[in-house]
């Protein structure tokens, strides 16, 4: 559910880019699986849900994201309060990071006090 809406309000809602799902890198003869990984501008965005990510998998969860960003691969991690809740606070600031990461689109606002609109 919390990727769907993911899907829905945050990357459609807001005309993103495609993401790939479940997109599965190699990492140190491991196979990972990042939740969306806009490969082209080496991001990712990681959907935390309870019951996925207790308290004692976290560090996990952290390790890998240092391993990533060691390599270049930004994380960016939201959990279902904040696609449900905020999810133009959500897209305003995946557009921004896209930005700077060459994306030469914009985001569009999906309603006229979107935050989205207001990115430089």
């Amino acid at each position: 559910m919390l990727e769907y809406r993911y899907v829905r309000d945050v990357e459609r809602g807001h005309h993103l880019p495609n993401g790939k799902r479940q997109a599965r890198v190699a990492r140190e003869r491991q196979r990972e699986y990042r939740d969306v990984l806009y490969d082209e501008f080496a991001l990712t965005v990681e959907l935390d849900g309870k019951l996925a990510h207790q308290a004692d998998k976290r560090w996990l969860d952290i390790r890998r994201d240092n391993a990533a960003a060691a390599g270049g691969l930004i994380t960016l991690r939201y959990g279902y309060r904040d696609v449900r809740l905020t999810p133009c606070l959500v897209a305003a600031q995946i557009g921004q990071v896209l930005k700077l990461r060459g994306w030469l689109a914009t985001p569009c606002p999906c309603s006229p006090g979107c935050p989205v609109q207001a990115l430089p």
